[in-house]
């Protein structure tokens, strides 16, 4: 059976929902796709964090300390507007607290 990864972001001021992570293979993919996911969903806003990352059923979790470089795509001109979407690339870093 597959592993079960859950993972929450923490230290926001707000407690936040954990997230059942489907396909994620280890806690830092796990980690990852929460952490692209949220930074998606609030526009890049917010660009360092903390998240806990475990498998349902065992009693270990990971803690860590994130942050995204967003790489934004020069503009060429070549765009039809503001109100095309743009692709932007993040690289996301993980420290893993101990």
């Amino acid at each position: 059976m597959a592993k079960q990864y859950w993972a929450q972001l923490i230290d926001f001021e707000e407690e936040m929902q954990s997230a059942c992570i489907s396909g994620a293979t280890d806690h830092e993919d796990a980690a990852e796709t929460l952490i692209s996911d949220f930074v998606g969903q609030m526009g890049g806003e917010i660009t360092k964090g903390a998240v806990r990352v475990w498998v349902e059923g065992e009693n270990r979790e990971k803690v860590y300390d994130w942050t995204v470089d967003l790489i934004i795509p020069e503009d060429d001109g070549a765009h039809g507007g503001e109100d095309e979407e743009i692709e932007v690339e993040a690289e996301i870093e993980l420290i893993e607290r101990t």
